[in-house]
């Protein structure tokens, strides 16, 4: 008897597992190119759906072939359409839907782009470019030549300024929070300096050498100064937790400006030390990064979906709503865009912020509205993969990148404003 029951159950898995496998072929597949990312593609009264890629493409599958379908496509700021799919059509083993998204009231969107395009802004024969970096006082490279290293210093008119020989370990640039640049390699750190006669900078030096280990002790939290108050910055569980805290100038005592924090990264870690969790990625550190300008404070909370404003004494006076950085899938939920770079970059010349995304290696330069928190593209490096170190200043998106035929690196700069 047991065995006969045994096998009764065998044959009726087996059936079980035909009916699946029959009905996991008779699927049609809805496919098509929308012409932008995050439009959400949900089946009316079912929690399935999905949303367009980077390229505007999506798949859906659809099993259901007896009874007429409706498609629910919606994206923030373009009109809802619904196509609907009768059984007659759902016979075929795939479909192409493909439109554009109509704007709510038939609105042009507000899209500038940049028609200019990088010219090469520094270059020479038989030199590289390992570095660079931009303050008040003009650019700094550092540049790889058979003469032997050196560090550059150029104006913004893209003169050669001053030239001085450097080791050729120290291969990187690093601005502080007082707008100071420091020539750093794997176990040291230099000031980089002008001796000064009356108003007029003369050559470069070297001045306040320290251990990169004492370096980093001292300036290495360090995220803002202004002339009222002094901010750093300390991570907490596994780089999940962001705590900024404020002096007021002259005094010791420490006062927390803002706490921010992702839950599902901090429940992640949590697990991974608790259970061990072997190759299971630690999630990267959160990043929702503050600057000064001029005696104020902003701190762009992308964990909270906002920009928060803060005055000269470090006390709040405004936010603003942004939510650029994310999508809404079908479920409602906003998780992170995979094309948003995670960088904000400063014009604080112009008092400007730019929010930087990635398609393919390419480059795009959105510029960020403080007063409504929206964003508008104004440059994209088409033709340029993998840029390097990109920054801006004064209205001029800098970068670096292989050129040449020995392909070594050029500094480039593109007009955005």
């Amino acid at each position: 008897m047991k065995h006969k029951y045994f096998y009764s159950i065998l044959l009726l898995a087996a059936c079980l597992m035909g009916s699946l496998s029959a009905t996991a072929q008779h699927k049609t597949v809805v496919y098509g190119n929308l012409g932008m990312e995050n439009v959400n593609i949900s089946i009316n009264d079912t929690p399935y759906g999905t949303s367009t890629d980077a390229k505007g493409r999506y798949t859906l599958p659809l099993y259901n072939r007896s009874k007429t379908v409706q498609l629910y496509y919606s994206c923030i700021s373009y009109q809802d359409t619904i196509v609907s799919l009768t059984p007659n059509q759902l016979q075929h083993d795939s479909i192409n839907i493909s439109f554009k998204m109509r704007p709510k009231n038939y609105a042009l969107s507000e899209v500038t782009v940049s028609e200019n395009k990088p010219e090469i802004a520094y270059h020479e024969k038989m030199i590289s470019l390992v570095a660079y970096e931009i303050n008040d006082m003009g650019l700094y490279l550092i540049a790889y030549r058979q003469s032997g290293n050196a560090l550059l210093h150029l104006s913004f008119d893209l003169d050669t300024l001053s030239v001085l020989p450097i080791a050729k370990k120290y291969d990187r640039l690093y601005k502080d929070v007082f707008g100071q640049i420091h020539l750093m390699s794997y176990d040291s750190t230099y000031q980089i300096g002008h001796r000064q006669l009356g108003d007029t900078y003369l050559n470069m030096e070297l001045f306040y050498g320290m251990t990169l280990r004492d370096f980093y002790r001292i300036m290495g939290n360090n995220v803002a100064a202004t002339d009222s108050v002094f901010v750093i910055a300390t991570y907490g569980s596994g780089y999940q937790e962001l705590y900024y805290h404020y002096f007021n100038r002259g005094t010791p005592d420490a006062h927390l400006l803002e706490y921010t924090f992702d839950q599902e990264g901090l429940d992640l870690t949590e697990n991974i030390k608790k259970f061990g969790l072997d190759g299971i990625i630690p999630p990267p550190p959160i990043y929702d990064p503050l600057f000064a300008v001029g005696d104020s404070l902003i701190l762009f909370n992308f964990e909270a979906n906002k920009i928060e404003f803060f005055d000269e004494k470090a006390q709040i006076i405004g936010e603003v709503p942004i939510k650029f950085h994310r999508y809404q899938k079908w479920d409602g939920k906003w998780p992170m865009k995979s094309n948003w770079y995670k960088m904000v970059l400063p014009d604080k010349t112009k008092k400007q912020f730019y929010a930087v995304f990635e398609d393919e290696s390419i480059l795009t330069l959105k510029k960020i509205n403080l007063k409504t928190g929206e964003v508008k593209d104004v440059a994209t490096l088409s033709g340029f993969q993998f840029v390097l170190l990109p920054r801006v200043n004064d209205g001029f998106l800098y970068f670096m990148f292989h050129t040449g035929i020995t392909h070594s690196k050029a500094l480039y700069r593109m007009r955005i404003e």
